[in-house]
């Protein structure tokens, strides 16, 4: 059986002599014309399932619309038949705008806010819309379009590798901007943000006290918060106490209105230095408190914190001198209130609606109490801030035709793709200085060691990398709009330096890095650019990378921010370990079981349900192939809690595979032999059987109609996932599946057949316990042992229903003397039995049901008589 990959000389040869690239631009009226949409298969069966929510997608469809440049769609073309190997969200976005099946709406839409709950069909009923739409059709579109040579005859599992090698190189690696980011490049003006940036960076103290109070989550962890995310929580904090939290909490709008309140508060603030130096003040009264709580014992969590620093914001809003909080009977007060009332500021599930109020809440009836003060209506809706949140959402809604005409200019100079050689990049940056790779607004280098290595790769093997956004200014120096990741990579492997956000000469941190992970050209693993031979540096130094140069002189009302945003804001990119990337390279029979099974039970046995495939990541096909993987090791001998790792973090109980990763070189191995593949084929087949042994359990009373049965089993499992605990939303999770089968799969089906009502109670006491471990704040319970008793839990309950050995060897003596007691009859049949006779020992009591390998438990019979009895008890 051959490689899942294709071998570099047959890699090297296709994609050198046999395969053409072709980049070319097409209006979308064009590319969505009924005949070019006859021709497209945008949804191959390698591609994940369409997965933006209708905010994404709104976002996409205003970015064509304001003229913003957007990533090629890649094709692979044979005859007329087009597949789209890179771009389904992008294009089946588009198609269901056309098909007015996308309403967009306002929290989608930045800047064409007054856009928010038009479709298609709605907009060409309008003088101004039918403008709009025309501006939307006429828009063009960048294809990399790669193609066979017609007369190359290749066989259809060759052809399957080549796209699927395409597919993985544009959709592996992607870097998606986090929320801070975006944050970043947004407020990378904002005085507020320079002046707590600059502080973070110069002020070792306050970053320290930022760190401890707040973020002791991840100091734990050793890693240090990125400075974004400080300054997201500070500008959070800052406008927290104008917001009734129970719109905090709600999540829905949070983001908007928070964005909408801090704009506010930036635009009627006269003296910056002030309001900031009133934040800094808050925060080491926080500390002050945490001290004071050390001291006596007091237990808290950064959640305390946090709310102790929303409540100074409070006390100040209502005229209180916030210093009076350090009284030290009045925090003797609040300590021993909130040490005793701890379950109020779990971390478990804390950004959950419900435990957002009560942490708040709590909050402000402690602080409140202590000053005479009632703080309730800082949490509740009241008419004075619905009113105030109405208005600023309505603020600035932009004339739409009027800020198309304004960007028109961008629109029509839109610049077509240029090459520049790697080594002419090196001499721009280093040499003349006009070249910023990291402007302000630009996040950092985040790219790993195989990620890094793959581009490198993809250079070697001629295969076009993306393009590079750049913006020139006015002062002809040019900086990195979009590829600033690539651009590192690159240049750090070559051993060039750049010009920093500083104008200084920097390195990457990958400076002169090895390759590492390749699986095309292996030999190259390991090696560095001094390493490569002659030929290889020339071809990396004389690769031509694509650059898009949008020149500020033609368009002078482009914001390069903007595109920044919306060229990196890539939502919900393919993770390396997930079922989205192995649906894309692992053999196509094994990832078509493992569809076909999860489609069985998908309405009832899921990690997330869909009514369609909609927003779906896979996850459930994940879950599957998980417990496949699992079943594999099992049937292999390995001792499953070496596969599995059970511990507790952050109050909470966590079990998860050790080492996901070892799923997807399961898989590899899978795809590429004949051998491994039969295993994991019976795996996949072991999983179905033990979803049947669910349903057994499952089921416990009369439901003959199928539809009800099914929705039963779903309640049930929910309930028992649930473990007796009052939650009005139950979010499943996988570790709750792997805890479920590792109790079951040790266990034959009939065993669990005919004790299934007794197993459902005791698998019930097994979550119960499993949950009361994750739900026990309590310090001085040791974890491990904890943790040894639920796994003993398991273990007792295995002892009882699992079936034993067959162990037990019966001499021929033995065997005579025992058809003499039964006087020469078989007790199963009745029928004559001598000595001489074909017989078997029989279990009187089965072992499959819980006899026991003992003399006792053994009579001779004929051997006939033995088999027809099978499993059948008294």
């Amino acid at each position: 059986m051959e490689s899942v990959y294709l071998e570099k000389e047959d890699f090297e040869q296709i994609f050198k002599s046999q395969l053409k690239t072709e980049s070319y631009s097409m209006s979308i009226e064009t590319l969505f014309s009924r005949r070019k949409l006859s021709q497209i298969n945008y949804k191959p069966y390698y591609q994940r399932n369409y997965v933006w929510d209708k905010h994404k997608a709104t976002f996409f469809i205003e970015s064509i619309l304001i003229g913003t440049d957007i990533p090629p769609i890649i094709v692979y073309k044979k005859d007329s038949a087009i597949e789209v190997i890179d771009g389904r969200q992008r294009f089946e976005t588009i198609k269901r705008f056309l098909q007015n099946q996308l309403i967009l709406t306002r929290k989608g839409l930045w800047t064409l806010k007054n856009l928010g709950r038009c479709s298609y069909d709605s907009l060409l009923k309008e003088t101004e819309g039918k403008e709009i739409i025309e501006t939307f059709l006429s828009t063009k579109i960048r294809i990399f379009e790669f193609q066979i040579n017609s007369a190359l005859d290749l066989e259809q599992h060759v052809e399957d590798k080549i796209k699927k090698e395409i597919f993985r190189r544009y959709n592996s690696g992607i870097t998606p901007l986090n929320k801070f980011d975006i944050d970043n490049a947004i407020y990378v003006n904002d005085e507020i943000s320079i002046y707590f940036k600059h502080l973070l960076q110069t002020d070792e103290q306050f970053s320290s006290k930022m760190f401890k109070l707040f973020f002791l989550n991840e100091l734990k962890t050793n890693r240090k918060p990125k400075i974004g995310k400080i300054l997201q929580f500070v500008r959070r904090h800052l406008v927290l106490g104008e917001l009734p939290l129970v719109y905090y909490a709600r999540g829905a709008n949070r983001v908007e209105i928070s964005q909408k309140l801090y704009e506010d508060l930036v635009a009627r603030t006269k003296n910056f230095e002030t309001l900031c130096n009133r934040f800094r003040q808050k925060v080491q009264i926080v500390e002050k408190i945490d001290r004071f709580f050390t001291a006596r014992e007091y237990q808290h969590n950064h959640l305390v914190y946090e709310c102790l620093l929303w409540s100074l914001t409070i006390l100040e809003k209502e005229g209180r001198q916030i210093e009076q909080i350090l009284d030290s009977d009045r925090l003797n007060q609040i300590g021993q209130q909130i040490h005793e009332n701890l379950i109020s500021f779990s971390e478990t599930e804390s950004h959950y609606y419900g435990n957002i109020l009560e942490r708040f809440s709590f909050t402000a009836l402690v602080v409140g109490k202590s000053f005479n003060l009632d703080l309730s209506t800082h949490i509740s809706v009241n008419s004075q801030a619905s009113q105030r949140i109405k208005q600023l959402k309505n603020e600035r809604v932009i004339d739409t035709i009027g800020k198309l005409k304004e960007l028109n200019s961008l629109r029509i100079t839109k610049p077509e793709p240029y090459k520049i050689t790697i080594d002419d990049i090196a001499g721009k940056i280093v040499a003349r200085r006009r070249f910023t790779i990291r402007p302000a607004y630009q996040r950092e280098e985040v790219i790993n060691l195989s990620k890094a290595s793959a581009i490198i790769e993809s250079i070697l093997l001629d295969i076009y990398l993306p393009p590079i956004f750049i913006f020139k200014r006015e002062n002809n120096v040019s900086e990195v709009i979009d590829g600033q990741q690539r651009l590192l990579t690159i240049l750090g492997f070559i051993g060039s330096e750049y010009i920093d956000e500083h104008g200084e000469r920097s390195r990457t941190k990958n400076h002169e890095f090895a390759l590492k992970g390749l699986r095309i050209i292996k030999n190259l693993n390991r090696k560095r650019f001094k390493d490569l031979s002659h030929h290889e540096q020339q071809k990396i130094l004389d690769c031509g990378l694509l650059m898009v140069e949008i020149e500020e002189r033609l368009n002078p009302d482009f914001d390069p921010i903007d595109l920044f945003v919306r060229m990196n804001d890539k939502p919900y990119p393919i993770k390396e370990n997930s079922f989205e990337m192995w649906n894309s390279w692992v053999d196509r029979d094994l990832i078509g079981k493992i569809k076909r099974n999860e489609a069985k039970h998908k309405d009832w046995f899921f990690i997330r349900a869909f009514a369609n495939s909609d927003g779906s990541r896979m996850e459930n096909e994940e879950l599957h192939t998980s417990l496949a993987y699992l079943e594999y090791k099992q049937a292999q001998g390995h001792d499953i809690w070496k596969q599995l790792y059970i511990c507790k973090q952050q109050n909470r109980i966590n079990v998860r595979i050790r080492i996901f990763k070892e799923i997807t070189q399961l898989l590899e191995s899978a795809s590429g032999s004949v051998s491994d593949k039969t295993k994991f084929s019976r795996s996949i087949k072991s999983v179905e059987s033990f979803i049947r042994k669910l349903e057994l359990v499952l089921l416990d009373k009369d439901i003959e109609d199928e539809v009800e049965k099914r929705q039963y089993f779903r309640t049930e499992l929910t309930s028992i996932f649930k473990a007796q605990r009052d939650l009005k939303r139950y979010k499943r999770a996988k570790q709750d599946f792997y805890v479920l089968w590792y109790a079951l799969s040790p266990i034959n089906v009939t065993m669990i057949a005919r004790y299934r009502i007794e197993i459902k109670q005791e698998i019930k006491s097994i979550f119960n316990a499993f949950k009361r471990v994750a739900l026990n704040n309590s310090s001085d319970i040791d974890d491990d042992l904890a943790i040894a008793d639920f796994k003993q839990l398991v273990c007792d309950f295995h002892s009882t229903y699992q079936q034993p050995k067959r162990q037990l060897k019966l001499s021929q003596e033995y065997r005579n003397e025992a058809i003499a007691q039964q006087n020469n009859l078989d007790p199963i049949s009745g029928a004559p039995l001598f000595i001489g006779d074909r017989v078997h020992a029989d279990h009187i009591k089965p072992l499959a049901i819980g006899g026991q390998d003992v003399v006792e438990n053994i009579q001779i019979a004929h051997q006939y008589s033995n088999l027809h009895k099978g499993a059948k008890y008294g």
